[in-house]
């Protein structure tokens, strides 16, 4: 029987609450009892609600509905019961049954011995299974048990909350016990959300210890929710853990915290306390502190031009969320991305129109490098610690574009402005404001050529204090000049059509950059703020002005020169490609460099090259690299590949760096292998593997290990975790767990 909603016309006379509808093969009408019975195929109707049995008995004087033999029910919402025996209302609604099954609209299925249901409407059942899964039949027409189902004492369903509360619950996983408990309530499928208790979290970390973890949500409001969560820990002090969210007209807040008493603590759980552990003994922790974090996000929409928010991530220090497991990861609105073991606070407003955009932004950063090493030979402990003194604060950074087509030429004039500000504590303080214009023009050659000329100049005013006070003050006029040819040859084939696009890119840049005004003459430091370190690849190789930034400019002149051939062809009726490109940038005239790890800082740049293949979907890859003429190296060598099939899913990427300088972010690998593996053997079953493999120090970073089953209502994953970073005290961890989704109920899992 399907569980469809029924749904009556607005001129039905099945709407009429004083009419009921009875058919059935055989009708026979007791008048002196005051009884109606109806035998055979019978059907009942009112209202939204029918009523289908093999015998019905309608006591005219009580009301009451006795439905006998293979008793099907109908309501309103789609839901379905079944029963050997049913006495309802005179209204379908109220009665009690026997051997009692409900299939509801969403598909979940609940069974009882029997059941009572008042006038309220409220189902009470008793010796009761209810499971969200589909139940299914196997090759002989038997019904499957459900991957997992819970079995009670007693169950009572509250209308008012439209929750369901069980006695004396047993948790069932495929047909086996795993979970017992005196009291358990969750939300009736019809509720898309409630408050209360959810299922609890376990699990055991080497640093931690047995874990368990009591989640509450709280349904504040329509627009307002809360999960308030308790971590319990048998190795360190226990944490309270906030994930709240406000829904409003024009946007919404997010916010997550939490908060503890305690005192930093390595691998084994043991507090960083003790002076003698450590290479320096200030380095040791004072004692018990209040350590938390606090993330706020709002994000905000009041037109389709205009939009505003703001960001705020502190923690108390650097290794809180790491230590206790908690998620690093955060969703944040603002201008500013932000990046690992980095938290970004800040402030912006945009606008954005069909011919501008216009934002300002205000932002502020905490490192979250910390760490700390203990030497394999003498046991001690030493603490690298990040200087937050040294990070800029940006307030304000205001950009515009405007647009203005050319009617003339049909080309396109850009307007253009940046305004920046930052300080630091401990550093130069700098100020820029920069103005410009650009033109533009995309015109098609006879024979297909693709011809961009483009001309663009710009302001800039520079007002800069040093660390060491000394005050720098200057401006420069400059710009460029330039073509974009591309010329690209099509070839069709039965089977398979070429594609050859050579590209040229040739730049005049013009104006003084006056770079030598950014050292300090006090102390010969560089001002540069951005600009010097661009990373060469394939899309960089044709932008006009290659600088990451405003700072650095590079006058001279450049050609840079590419070409890319593809195939592509069709394959199991998926389109499938293999493309390669590669190029060179080529220089002249030019008196200051990019920097040597750019692949810019010679008169002629390092090859880039790219390969992409796809067969089909089921199979892609892309590599990238760079060669060193000079040094006879590969500087850079990125390559991934993914692999998708029904049985198997697999992705890798493979890079290394060879750079002639070391200008990159310490402890870094410069040369690491990453990948994952799925395998789906038969049914809903998998097992998983991923791993990052440093070569430089010949260490596996990560590791993890899943068993798992997934079908429509269940996710079951076992999982085992390991981090080695180079003796770092805190990272390196060992977690074991079990991940359990089920649907209507939610999660279980563990950190």
């Amino acid at each position: 029987m399907s569980g469809r909603a029924l749904k009556l016309a607005p001129d039905s006379p099945f709407r009429d609450p004083d009419v009921i509808y009875l058919e059935a093969d055989e009708l026979i009408n007791d008048e002196a009892a005051n009884l109606l019975t109806a035998i055979g195929e019978v059907e009942g109707r009112y209202q939204d609600r029918t009523l289908r049995a093999n015998r019905v008995e309608y006591d005219l004087n009580t009301g009451l509905v006795l439905a006998i033999g293979d008793v099907v029910l109908i309501d309103a919402t789609g839901d379905v019961q079944y029963a050997d025996k049913l006495e309802l209302s005179d209204e379908l609604q109220a009665g009690t049954a026997a051997n009692f099954t409900a299939r509801l609209a969403t598909g979940a299925t609940t069974a009882a011995r029997f059941v009572t249901r008042d006038e309220d409407g409220e189902f009470e059942l008793f010796n009761v299974t209810y499971t969200a899964c589909e139940l299914c039949k196997n090759s002989e027409g038997k019904t499957k048990n459900p991957t997992w189902r819970l079995r009670a004492r007693r169950v009572k369903q509250d209308a008012e909350s439209r929750t369901i509360r069980y006695n004396d619950a047993v948790l069932e996983l495929f047909g086996l016990p795993i979970f017992y408990t005196p009291y358990l309530a969750h939300p009736d499928p019809s509720q898309d959300r409630a408050s209360g208790l959810l299922i609890p979290t376990i699990g055991n970390s080497g640093s931690r210890g047995f874990t368990t973890v009591l989640p509450y949500y709280w349904a504040i409001d329509d627009y307002t929710e809360a999960t308030i969560t308790p971590h319990i820990f048998s190795k360190v002090n226990p944490l309270l853990d906030i994930e709240a969210r406000r829904k409003f007209h024009t946007g919404e807040l997010n916010f997550a915290g939490s908060v503890t008493r305690g005192t930093l603590f390595d691998r084994n759980g043991d507090p960083l306390d003790d002076p003698s552990r450590f290479l320096l003994p200030g380095d040791a922790e004072r004692g018990a502190e209040i350590s938390s974090h606090f993330f706020v996000d709002g994000y905000f929409k009041p037109s389709d031009i205009w939009s505003y928010g703001y960001t705020v991530m502190l923690q108390t220090d650097d290794t809180y969320l790491r230590r206790y497991g908690l998620d690093t990861t955060f969703k944040t609105n603002g201008l500013i991305e932000n990046e690992p073991l980095r938290n970004t606070t800040q402030a912006f407003i945009a606008g954005q129109g069909d011919n501008f955009r216009v934002s300002a932004v205000a932002v502020g950063f905490q490192d979250l490098r910390s760490q700390y090493f203990e030497d394999e030979t003498t046991q001690l402990i030493s603490l690298f610690r990040d200087d937050n003194t040294v990070l800029p604060i940006i307030a304000p950074r205001v950009q515009g574009e405007y647009y203005i087509n050319d009617p003339a030429l049909g080309g396109r004039f850009r307007l253009f402005g940046d305004a920046s500000y930052l300080t630091r504590e401990t550093g130069s303080d700098y100020g820029r404001a920069t103005a410009g214009a650009e033109y533009s023009k995309t015109w098609i050659a006879p024979g297909g050529m693709e011809v961009k000329p483009f001309v663009w100049g710009r302001f800039d005013n520079y007002d800069i204090e040093s660390n060491a006070g000394t005050e720098i003050g200057f401006s420069r006029t400059i710009g460029q000049a330039g073509v974009d040819l591309r010329y690209p040859f099509i070839r069709r084939g039965k089977s398979v059509d070429l594609i050859i696009e050579p590209r040229a890119l040739y730049t005049e840049s013009f104006g003084n950059s006056k770079l030598d005004e950014f050292f300090d003459p006090a102390d010969g430091t560089l001002l540069i703020e951005d600009g010097s370190s661009p990373d060469l690849d394939s899309a960089l190789l044709f932008e006009a002005n290659k600088a990451d930034g405003y700072d650095f400019f590079e006058e001279g002149r450049r050609i840079n020169l590419g070409a890319r051939f593809a195939a592509r062809w069709d394959m199991a009726g998926r389109p499938s490609e293999a493309a390669i490109f590669a190029g060179r940038s080529f220089s002249d005239g030019v008196s200051d460099r990019f920097d040597p790890e750019s692949g810019l800082s010679n008169d002629n740049s390092e090859y880039v090259a790219e390969l992409d293949l796809n067969l089909g979907g089921f199979f892609k890859s892309n590599t990238w690299v760079r060669y060193d003429e000079d040094r006879d190296v590969f500087s850079r060598i990125d390559s991934t590949v993914s692999l998708d099939t029904k049985f198997v899913s697999l992705t890798g990427r493979y890079y290394t760096l060879d750079l002639p300088t070391l200008a990159i972010v310490p402890g870094t690998p410069q040369e690491e292998i990453s990948g994952d593996i799925t395998v789906r053997p038969f049914g809903g079953w998998s097992v998983g593997y991923s791993a990052v493999h440093d070569f430089d120090s010949d260490v596996t970073r990560t590791q993890r290990a899943t068993l798992g089953y997934r079908d429509d209502c269940t996710l079951v994953e076992i999982y085992f975790q390991k981090q080695d970073f180079d003796n770092d005290v805190i990272r390196n961890d060992s977690t074991i767990g079990i991940r359990l989704t089920l649907a209507t109920l939610g999660d279980l899992g563990s950190n």
